[in-house]
């Protein structure tokens, strides 16, 4: 990653930096990549972490006025996340740019603003994003971050088998048995959406986005449209759907066992 410094917006930021910080949360899927992220509000940041958490991340939040841990061990990307503005973290950031020239930065804000992005990468982010865009398209940023860095190829698996059904991304390609699933583009990404997160639920929120590249209304109901049509295509369209569920208020289910 290429560091980011002006004279006339360096001037601005007061060159007093403010000591590292004490993990207040942590999560931890061991075999995913590392997120470091520092917030200015626990309250606020914690829930953020934990949706991080659910998409695969290993994301622990630090608050930004703790105190160090020399022990720590390095994270694989830092995330600013910022619910009071950021002119008063800009020493921080370009701390951060300092300390890990290679490593991934990314800046987080609530209520983000054209100088906002202008002053972050500016000082050396990588990236600069609402607080209010969903989990899945965050962990998206993070995982093109990494790949820009040379750093990871691609962690979704090319294939994924649940007893007689088998997926495969590359070809988008679904197979129940030995017999070819008809499914569209958009069906054959939901599916995989789910069973890639297998006995968890997804939740419309973050499908929304991910799939539609759409903000989430709550009127939309594109989604369960299409859950319909896939369950129909795989034999699932019963009341007792068991393969893809309903969870209430919540999302849907892939079902790792029922196939």
């Amino acid at each position: 990653m290429c560091r980011h410094s002006q004279p006339t917006i360096g001037a601005i930021v007061d060159i007093r930096i403010a000591p590292l910080s004490i993990p207040v949360v942590l999560a931890a899927p061991a075999s995913s990549r590392s997120v470091q992220v520092l917030c200015d509000d626990p309250a606020a940041g914690a829930p953020w972490v934990g949706a991080l958490v659910a998409e695969g991340l290993n994301a622990r939040c630090t608050l930004l006025d703790g105190v160090a841990r020399q022990n720590d061990t390095p994270p694989d990307a830092w995330v600013l996340h910022l619910t009071r503005g950021l002119p008063a973290q800009l020493a921080r950031l370009r701390e951060l740019r300092a300390a890990a020239p290679q490593m991934p930065l990314l800046t987080v804000c609530q209520g983000l603003r054209d100088l906002d992005h202008v002053l972050a990468l500016e000082m050396g982010a990588d990236d600069v994003v609402d607080a209010a865009l969903s989990a899945p398209v965050v962990a998206a940023r993070l995982r093109a971050l990494w790949r820009r860095c040379g750093e990871l190829p691609d962690e979704q698996p090319e294939q994924l088998s649940f007893g007689r059904l088998q997926l495969c991304r590359r070809e988008r390609r679904a197979l129940l048995g030995q017999r070819a699933m008809p499914l569209t583009e958009g069906e054959f990404e939901l599916l995989w959406a789910l069973a890639l997160r297998a006995g968890h639920v997804v939740q419309r929120i973050d499908l929304v986005p991910r799939l539609r590249g759409l903000e989430y209304q709550r009127a939309d109901r594109s989604i369960d449209c299409c859950v319909y049509r896939l369950r129909a295509k795989l034999g699932d369209d019963d009341p007792t759907a068991r393969r893809i569920r309903t969870v209430r208020n919540r999302g849907y289910l892939f079902s790792p066992l029922a196939w």
